[in-house]
Order: structure tokens, then sequence, then C-alpha cells
């Protein structure tokens, strides 16, 4: 990397990979300097990247207060039990943020699938659901101009560094619906995901010096097993738990593990209150251990542990061909995991959204739209983002 005294350009566009969202990947590159935060045009994405939610668009609505209740987001896998039909889910959404230093500013944008998804019902209140979700995502480009001392002569020159990379989650699950008041669930996951950095330098003088290029691949693989719970208090008001205990993450170049750590532990409950017919009311709270990710950092990324807090609602509003529009709302405080310094980057979100039936209950499309504000203390950084999602779920 070019001296930080140098002046930057950046000329990022983040995309993760849709058609390769079975094998998304994440990086290792360490967390930039504070100077060099324009330079990257994000600080959601520092360190190993920004966390993905990789919930539905219904949960999206609610800013994630709906994820441990939620069938079709694969958080907590007793969610699933009871389910009677068949359900094919898919959503995209895209985000696209501003970052602001003092008077810089500079705007980014990224292009997501967060989850695919399908569950089936088996028999006797059980049912299965295979999904693939965004898990962390850091993929920019930076622009940086100089010079170099070549045979005594100083030539100006232009180095690009791309960084694609994410991690993703593969779950497969299996929810049981005992009986109508309590419900469990297990599921299997596996964090799969490489990085791609390629630094190339081109002169000014290209008739007399060519462009240089060095490429690099980092892969990752771990596992993981979480578990669920869910059980009705009482006449409209029920209580959720799960957990995800990790297992070892490996970075590996070639056949070769150069760092090791854990996927974070994840703890995260609700309580919902539906005792009112069309409408559901929610509080929860999550606490991920990012910080079991140290070990595959640089001295220069922090991994701090992640507790965040949320509430939202959903409301039947007016009726289409016979079947209600759901209305969504919420509002959540989040602690994102990767920092440069002993301060941690905060988040308050805001979510709204709506569901709409389409073939009578045979398929439902869903829109939201959030806005985050993020901002890490002890620095001038501030970021805003809005996403905006759109989901669609068939059931056969």
């Amino acid at each position: 990397m070019m001296p930080a005294t140098l002046h930057v350009l950046l000329r990022r566009r983040a995309l993760a990979p849709s058609s390769r969202m079975l094998a998304v990947a994440l990086t290792t590159v360490a967390a930039l300097l504070p100077s060099q935060l324009h330079a990257q045009g994000t600080i959601s994405g520092l360190g190993f990247g920004n966390p993905i939610n990789g919930m539905s668009t219904r949960s999206s609505g609610t800013a994630g207060a709906f994820v441990e209740f939620d069938a079709l987001t694969p958080i907590n896998p007793s969610a699933i039990g009871g389910l009677s039909r068949t359900v094919l889910s898919a959503q995209v959404e895209p985000e696209h943020r501003t970052l602001s230093l003092g008077a810089l500013r500079e705007k980014t944008s990224s292009q997501r699938i967060p989850v695919l998804m399908v569950a089936f019902p088996a028999r006797r209140g059980v049912a299965v659901a295979f999904s693939a979700r965004g898990f962390l995502d850091r993929s920019y480009t930076t622009t940086t101009t100089g010079s170099a001392v070549i045979d005594g002569r100083t030539l100006p020159t232009s180095e690009v560094l791309t960084m694609r990379g994410a991690i993703g989650d593969i779950r497969g699950a299996v929810g049981w619906q005992i009986n109508p008041k309590f419900r469990v669930g297990l599921g299997g996951h596996i964090f799969t995901g490489d990085n791609t950095a390629a630094r190339e330098r081109t002169f000014a003088d290209t008739l007399r010096f060519g462009s240089t290029l060095d490429s690099s691949k980092v892969t990752y693989i771990g596992t993981a097993i979480s578990i669920g719970g869910e059980a009705q208090l009482f006449k409209g008001v029920s209580a959720t738990l799960s957990y995800r205990v990790g297992n070892g993450l490996d970075a590996r170049i070639r056949d070769t593990t150069r760092a090791s750590g854990s996927v974070p532990a994840r703890l995260g409950g609700a309580l919902r209150y539906d005792g009112i017919p069309g409408s559901v009311f929610t509080v929860g709270f999550e606490q991920v251990k990012w910080s079991d990710m140290q070990g595959m950092s640089s001295s220069r990324t922090i991994a701090h542990d992640a507790q965040n807090v949320y509430a939202g609602a959903e409301v039947a509003g007016p009726r289409l061909r016979g079947y209600p529009v759901m209305v969504r709302a919420g509002y959540a405080r989040n602690q994102l995991p990767f920092s440069i310094s002993a301060e941690q980057v905060k988040e308050t979100r805001f979510g709204g959204g709506v569901g709409i039936p389409i073939g009578r209950d045979a398929a439902s499309i869903d829109f939201s739209i959030q806005r985050a504000n993020r901002v890490l203390n002890g620095s001038l950084a501030k970021e805003s983002a809005w996403l905006f999602g759109a989901g669609i779920q068939i059931r056969p």
C-alpha cells in the first residue's frame, strides 16, 4: 500500500455474487488505518467485513426483530417446526452507503442476495430446511497514485488494489413441533468462502514500462451447530431462545492452514405477543462472540463482541382479493464486530415494509426499507445507509 500521505482516489462498487451463494467469500486483509477510511469507503466493512443479517424481507421490514420467530430466516432452527407447506424463498437487498469524514464524503453500494431457502414438512410436526445466507462481506477497490524510482528515474505510477471476499453460511436444519405450545430445532452449518486480492501497478510511461500484477487467494472453511426452542408461556405470549456453538474456522492458502479461529458463538432470544388477531409484536436481543475470530486477524484488526437489541411489529392492513396486506416496522441498536481501535462501531437502524399476497395464499412478495446510521467513536467517521429489500415466497 502507498504511504497514507499520497492522494487516494476510490472507485468502488461491491457485489456479493448471487450465482455463487453457496461459496461466498471472506477477506483477511488487515483493517485500514484511520486516514485510510475514506479510501475504503465504509466503516461497516472494516476487518473481516460487514455482517450480513441473511434474513428474509419480512424480518428486514422489522429491522431484524422477527429473526428468532421467522421460519424463512435461517437463525433459529425451531422456527420451522410444524411447517404445513413447502416454501421456496429468495431475497435481494441492495445497500447504498455514504461515508463522511469531516467535509469528505464517499458513496458506495453493494448488491446482495442475503438468503436463499427451501423448507418442507415431513410428518408429525417435523419440517426440514436447507438455506444459504450471507454472513460477512468485504469487497472493494482502491486506486492510489504516487511514484517509483527505477534506475535513478522517478516515474509516476498508479496502483489498483482489488478485494473480492465474503463468507457464507450453508445450513441444513430440522424443526419439530412437539405440541401446539412447544417447538425445538437443530441445525448444522458450514461456513465457507474465499478471498481474492489483486494488486496492479501501471506506469505513466507505458511505452517503456509495462504493468505489473500480483494476486493471491485464501480459502476459508468452518462449521457450527445451532439449537433452538420456542414455548408458549401463556395465551398470546411466546418466548424463544437459540444458540450457535462454533467450531474451528481455518484460513488456507492452497492446502496449508495459515491462520485459525472459530466461528463466532451466538445467543439470541425474543418475546412475541400475538394476542391481537392479525398482529404480532416482538422484542429481543442477540449476543455474538466475534472475538472468536481474533486469532485469524492481523494486529490492526480488533474483533469486538456485539450485543444487539431490537423491537418490531407486524399488523394486518387493507385486504387484497380477500387476503390482508401485512404492514411492518421495527427498530434495532447494533454493535458491529470489527474496528481499528478499542472503540466499537455502533449502529442504529429503522425498518419498515409490506407483505403482499399473490395467487391467493400460493405466494407472496415482500418489500422492505431500512435506514442505518453508523458511528466509530473517537473518530470523525460517520456512515449512513439505505437498504432496499424485495423477496418472494412460493408455496406450491
